[in-house]
């Protein structure tokens, strides 16, 4: 008589697909309401730690699924492989975050100068929740080790104030900052978005991207002494959305002139926990980069 063999069923490989599904499905909502919503940063993040240990069981049932196959031939294999997918994918922004952790200074305020000009002209304030900075002291006292991050530094710029400042007003507009406070440039036009209805081109066609304001004036009233902008020192302090995570960070920047520069500096901080993932650096980096760019033909040595 004939032995027909029937194969066991995996379990673990089962369960392996539906946890990836609801791992994955959970990070991807809790990301949502974190980037386009108002959910804050520490419960986003506890959450997404949650979801990654999920994951992370899931992962080991996926892979026991995958080893009763190979063993006693369990059915169940293709429920393995997709919830080892699964798990994976949902797995890998804490991975990256991990990695991230332990290769980048641990800091969470990043400057190009330790000048106390960059300080904040609004300190800001967030309760940390769950996510303490994990220092001791005020946030400036990081700042000594702010130089760690090499490609860091002040720019310089054979030119005027003025037209350096309407450069960082171009990129402030167009890159969505948002400004907190300001101070020195009372005598320059302010950084605000032009309505929507004057971004045109000459064909009538509406862009509907931010344009650049006017080159600055001296408001009247402005005397001689202020009109060469000798010496001047303007102040900004503005907040930003990481494009990706849309993580909070506060940054400030001053611009300073002497008789034959400008000088450009910039300071960002992430509002929670001790450790910024390196974004800080990168929004400097990013920031200066377009700056330079904007005034191509007048950059100094550094």
């Amino acid at each position: 008589m004939p032995v027909i063999y029937k194969r066991p069923k995996s379990v673990a490989a089962i369960w392996s697909r539906r946890i990836g599904y609801f791992a994955l499905l959970l990070l991807i909502i809790v990301w949502g309401f974190h980037r386009f919503g108002g959910f804050p940063t520490p419960e986003a993040v506890g959450v997404g730690l949650v979801a990654s240990t999920i994951a992370a069981f899931g992962l080991g049932l996926a892979i026991i699924g995958l080893s009763m196959l190979w063993v006693i031939g369990a059915k169940g294999g293709r429920a393995s492989f997709v919830g080892l997918c699964l798990n994976l994918v949902a797995l890998l922004p804490f991975g990256l975050s991990a990695y991230r952790y332990v290769s980048l200074p641990q800091q969470y305020d990043v400057s190009t100068s330790e000048q106390e000009l960059l300080n904040w002209l609004q300190e800001p304030k967030h309760p940390q929740s769950w996510l303490p900075r994990g220092y001791s002291g005020e946030v400036l006292i990081n700042l000594k080790n702010t130089r760690i991050y090499s490609q860091l530094s002040e720019r310089r710029y054979q030119g005027a104030i003025d037209r350096v400042y309407q450069a960082v007003q171009d990129i402030v507009i167009s890159e969505k900052f948002s400004v907190v406070s300001s101070e020195g440039n009372e005598f320059l036009s302010p950084i605000e978005a032009e309505p929507q209805s004057k971004r045109q081109t000459q064909s009538g066609e509406n862009l509907g991207i931010p344009t650049p304001t006017p080159t600055p004036i001296i408001r009247s009233g402005a005397s001689d002494s202020t009109a060469g902008f000798q010496g001047t020192t303007i102040r900004i302090q503005l907040t930003k959305k990481s494009f990706i995570l849309g993580v909070e960070q506060d940054v400030i920047l001053l611009l300073t002139e002497d008789e034959s520069a400008t000088f450009v500096e910039m300071r960002s901080a992430t509002r929670y926990g001790p450790h910024d993932l390196g974004i800080n650096a990168e929004l400097i980096n990013s920031f200066l980069t377009k700056v330079d760019n904007n005034l191509l033909g007048i950059v100094g040595a550094n």
